[in-house]
């Protein structure tokens, strides 16, 4: 494998930006728009990989379709999936916080 044709770059600012993280971080303040960035970063390398011959089209197609099916759909139901996901990721916080099991059983 070369490495993709940007040479690493996508890879590279994705980690200054994110860190070493397989999924984004709130780092712009803004839950959706770092998603998205994230995401885009994530699209690039994969047509990066396509472009030098690393792996075929049919990779970078489906996680094309993908990001269009994610991003460039009904915007509400995103940010429904934004608002539940948040609510989850704190909800599962509190409950190992304070011990609590995920069915409501609490150990106190």
């Amino acid at each position: 494998m070369s490495g993709g044709h940007f040479e690493y770059l996508d890879g590279r600012l994705k980690d200054q930006i994110f860190g070493h993280e397989d999924k984004p971080k709130n780092v712009f303040e803004d839950k959706e728009i770092s998603e998205l960035v994230f995401d885009v970063l994530d699209l690039i390398h994969d047509f990066d990989w396509y472009y030098s011959g690393d792996t075929g089209k049919e990779t970078y197609l489906e996680a094309k379709a993908k990001f269009k099916k994610k991003w460039l759909s009904s915007r509400g139901v995103r940010i429904k999936r934004t608002i539940d996901t948040a609510i989850d990721e704190v909800r599962a916080e509190l409950y190992e916080t304070y011990g609590i099991e995920k069915d409501g059983e609490n150990p106190l």
